[in-house]
Formats: C-alpha cells, structure tokens, sequence
C-alpha cells in the first residue's frame, strides 16, 4: 500500500507539474528561473519542516516514523497538498511545478531509503540511515545540501 502511495503521487506530481510548464504564460528561461527556484525551496522547505517542526513541534508523532517508517505516510500527504495550493495561487505554475520535481524526488528518495536501497545514491542512503540513527542530525532527506549549510550533517 506505501508504494502505491509514494508511486501514486510521484507519477501526480510529475505529470501536474509539466502541464504547469505547458500552460505557462512566461518565456522558457523564466520558467526556468522559476521551475529551479521552486525546486530549490522545497529542499529548504523539506528541511526546516524535518529539523524544526518533526523534530521540534511534533515529535511525538514523527517519532512513529522512525519507529515504524510506513506508519505515519499518510498522516502527511493532504497537508503538503493544501500548502501546494497555496504555492500555486502565490507564487505561479512554473515556481510550483519545481516544488513538485523535487517533491517527486524527495518521495523516490524516502521511499528507496526504507524499501530500494539498490535503488539509491550510496551518499543519500547512508545520509537518511544516519538520521535514523541519530535523529537529532541529517534532516535533509533528498539532498545533504542543507545539512552541510548549517552544521547538521553527521558524516
């Protein structure tokens, strides 16, 4: 059922994020601007919720998912959907549909990490097994990138 979840919204991200492309009124190189700064914010964004909201508002609930990784999928998933929304009428198609690859991304990350290990980069499977754990370092799930900005990252 988890895979059908993570595939299902993977192949959904994927194909709402190149109608946005298709349907944008702006030149191809605004869009392009645009699609990689969305990409870029969801991998902040996906970091400051795991270190500062799973790890810090909620812990309880997210410490499910470190106990039993499946467990709290479905818990998630509308929420990141509403805030999608809210993207999509502040900030545009071409800025959402960035957001959406690195969501696609992001949910083939996890889901390799708990289910495909020889499905993932080594650096990214060691980086999300570390976080397990230790779960007070490498928040990032779909790149190190952030961890290394801010100190987070337990090598």
């Amino acid at each position: 059922m988890t895979a059908f979840i993570y595939f299902g919204e993977m192949l959904v991200a994927s194909l709402i994020a190149i109608v946005l492309l298709a349907i944008s009124p702006f030149r191809m190189s605004s869009d392009a601007a645009l699609l990689v700064a969305g990409f870029v914010t969801w991998t902040l964004a996906e970091y400051v919720v795991h270190r500062f909201v799973l790890h810090g508002l909620v812990p309880t609930q997210h410490a499910l998912h470190h106990a039993n990784p499946d467990a709290a999928v479905l818990n998630i998933v509308w929420q990141i959907w509403a805030c999608f929304a809210l993207i999509y009428l502040t900030a545009g198609g071409a800025f959402l549909a960035g957001g959406l690859v690195a969501y696609a991304w992001y949910l083939f990350v996890h889901h390799c990490a708990h289910h495909g290990h020889d499905k993932l980069p080594l650096p990214l499977l060691e980086h999300h097994r570390r976080h397990h754990q230790f779960a007070t370092r490498n928040y990032g799930v779909s790149t190190t990138l952030w961890d290394r900005a801010f100190g987070t990252m337990l090598r």
